[in-house]
């Protein structure tokens, strides 16, 4: 889901409020992405593969591409349009906040930001969205339930795109071996940790080629490799392209959609 997201790339292309009762809308073929937040709202979203209903307080993904009816008696809500660059789905999603006054705020935040217009607010908006999906993250980010190995794990999180990172020294911070650490994070997440740091590294090395802010040495570095031949072997491995490519192969897809 795309609240359970770490990195999200995008371009914000509007944000609307919307306060609308008895209203039935279809939507159809729409090429960009959808989130909003619901203040009130008695709302049903139909398809031919979903039925979600949306109350106060709910929040709703909507990817392009996925068609819709909504039937409202009544809706009043904050709606932000949107293009994901590195996250895609075919369903819609649904996320009840435990802190829904927090993102409340945020929303209302990036709205008078958008209507606003002041010089710089698409980059202002986009850091409050930005925090936006940080905060969804945070609620939704189940760090472990093994206890044994907690501490581990949270080294893991803070320290896996170091190039220096070493299991070695993960596995101490909980006092266990390095072979029974291993055995408990598969037992726990169903991967082992060293295809866990390898697959994390990778989704931020797809995450920062999007942004085509930096070369791929300069990515290569930023994501725990010191070989760039070692990076590129093992990025291809988890995407099936090579770095080089990868950004090239998204462009041309993301246009023919």
């Amino acid at each position: 889901m795309i609240f359970e997201q770490e990195y999200i790339i995008f371009e914000i292309l509007d944000v609307l409020y919307i306060d609308q009762s008895f209203k039935k809308k279809t939507d159809t073929n729409r090429n960009f992405d959808a989130i909003s937040f619901r203040y009130e709202a008695d709302t049903v979203i139909q398809n031919e593969n979903q039925q979600i209903d949306f109350h106060d307080n709910s929040i709703g993904f909507f990817p392009s591409g996925v068609s819709y009816t909504r039937f409202s008696k009544n809706d009043t809500l904050i709606v932000v349009h949107f293009k994901a660059f590195n996250y895609r789905s075919n369903k819609i999603e649904k996320f009840l906040p435990p802190e829904p006054e927090k993102y409340g705020k945020l929303f209302k935040q990036l709205l008078a930001c958008w209507k606003n217009k002041d010089v710089s607010y698409k980059s202002d908006s986009a850091s409050i969205l930005n925090k936006i999906f940080s905060e969804f993250y945070r609620d939704n980010m189940t760090i472990c339930d093994e206890r044994k190995i907690l501490d581990s794990v949270i080294y893991i999180q803070k320290n896996y795109l170091k190039q220096n990172f070493s299991l070695h020294v993960a596995a101490s911070k909980s006092f266990v071996s390095e072979p029974y650490f291993r055995k408990l994070f598969k037992k726990e997440f169903g991967i082992s940790p060293k295809k866990h740091v390898i697959e994390s590294r990778i989704k931020y090395a797809e995450a920062l080629i999007l942004t085509n802010y930096y070369t791929i040495q300069e990515i290569s570095e930023m994501c725990g490799y010191s070989d760039y031949r070692h990076f590129s072997t093992e990025f291809k491995k988890v995407t099936g392209v090579s770095p080089s490519d990868y950004y090239y192969n998204y462009k041309e897809n993301n246009v023919s959609v």
